[in-house]
């Protein structure tokens, strides 16, 4: 009778240690409520603090940028390597942190335990630029301190503030230009940048006279100096926005005009293919595309309202892809590659230009710019890297236009950050 039940203590065993198990758990999940800890609410924290991290560390790394090419300006360049330095490797942090939060964000499903390493991983680096960039920044501050020369210093300010003055007639003389060019949206960003910019000048002025005259009586100006240059760098970045925004409306006319000479080559090209075609749907699928670009040719070079050229680049490339797409049933794959490859140059401009756009208005609003619209724009400086590193020129082409999307997103989220004033209008 025992030998048929040789397996009853080791069952009594396994049993014992299984159900210590069970109850072990339950009991720490117990003493988890008694104590107020809610895991879900703990990793809805972390994913948080990550975030706040990231827009730190991004805010950090901008500013040591414009510090780089102080220390630059102000010591040389042997003595802002460090500080280079430091700033190119929290770049490369930066940029597994950024990828990390689109993992976080993208549409596939992660595990709890993915979401939590991912945002501690986030925090990590984060705060890994901060101490790395923050000691460089405080050496750099101390050797201003020792090196500071306030009454060089301040003749260089002055001399800088003139010549920034001098630049806001042409600022007005090229917004002038714009109006009467471009849809008055293309440039609404910057179109403001001279009162803005006489209006930093001012406060650097004021700051200059009071450093003068602590300076002429033996005492301490350095904060002054220090405000004062905040403001110019202020004034510069605003009047060089105007400068940038009339290159970029100026170059996306010049591409606008290339793109509706070859989308009309495109268009005799697939009439002849439509006309070929051995089938019937083929030919109709090709007529409807045909009309769809035909009449978007029509619109994008109509010269009875001011346009938008960036926005007709993008009607234009809508057209040419539906285009595009119809033909394929109709053309070889050399073809298709040859046509990509062709059509791949403007969606590279376009995507760039969208970046820029997007760039420029973080750049210009990083105080107040979230962790998403920094992961749309890094996630589009990604895909563009991808875009023109593809050997293949069809899926460069997606590639080009996914950033373009990306860049568009991050824009449009950064101005919902910023506040209604900076909000897309709405067509």
């Amino acid at each position: 009778m025992l030998n048929g039940l040789w397996w009853l203590p080791s069952l009594i065993v396994f049993g014992t240690a299984a159900l210590a198990v069970i109850l072990g758990a339950r009991a720490m999940r117990a003493r988890s409520r008694m104590q107020g800890v809610d895991p879900v609410s703990t990793r809805a924290s972390l994913e948080q603090s990550a975030g706040v991290e990231l827009v730190r560390a991004d805010d950090l790394l901008r500013n040591a940028e414009d510090e780089v090419e102080f220390a630059r300006a102000q010591f040389g360049d042997t003595a802002a390597a460090n500080l280079a330095a430091a700033v190119a490797t929290g770049r490369q942090q930066l940029r597994e942190a950024f990828s990390l939060h689109q993992q976080l964000h993208d549409a596939v499903p992660d595990s709890d335990a993915q979401r939590r390493r991912w945002s501690q991983r986030i925090v990590e680096l984060c705060r890994a630029i901060s101490t790395e960039v923050g000691a460089e920044l405080s050496q750099l501050d101390g050797r201003r301190a020792v090196e500071r020369s306030a009454p060089d210093q301040l003749a260089e300010l002055e001399r800088q503030l003139a010549d920034i003055e001098a630049r806001i007639p042409e600022a007005d003389s090229t917004l002038d230009r714009l109006s009467e060019t471009y849809a008055p949206g293309t440039y609404s960003r910057v179109e403001n940048a001279p009162e803005v910019a006489a209006e930093s000048l001012a406060a650097a002025r004021t700051a200059l006279a009071e450093a003068r005259t602590r300076v002429s009586t033996n005492e301490p100006a350095a904060e002054l100096l220090d405000t004062a240059t905040g403001e110019l760098q202020a004034a510069r970045h605003t009047l060089d926005a105007v400068h940038r925004t009339a290159s970029g409306l100026d170059a996306a006319n010049a591409e606008l005009a290339t793109a509706v000479a070859q989308t009309r080559r495109a268009v005799t090209e697939a009439s002849a293919q439509r006309d070929a075609a051995a089938l019937p749907e083929s030919a109709d699928e090709i007529s409807r595309a045909l009309d769809v670009t035909t009449a978007t040719i029509a619109l994008v070079t109509d010269r009875r309202q001011l346009p938008d050229p960036l926005a007709r680049l993008d009607e234009l490339r809508d057209a040419v892809a539906r285009l595009d797409a119809a033909l394929a049933t109709a053309r070889s794959q050399q073809q298709r590659i040859d046509n990509a490859r062709e059509a791949l140059r403007g969606a590279l401009f376009s995507a760039r230009s969208h970046l820029e756009v997007a760039r420029g208005f973080i750049e210009d609003h990083r105080g107040r710019v979230g962790a998403d619209a920094r992961t749309r724009l890094a996630e589009a400086e990604r895909q563009l890297a991808l875009a023109e590193a593809a050997d293949d020129p069809v899926e460069a082409l997606d590639t080009a236009r996914r950033v373009s999307r990306l860049a568009q997103d991050a824009d449009a989220l950064a101005r919902y950050d910023a506040g209604p004033r900076t909000a897309p209008i709405k067509r």
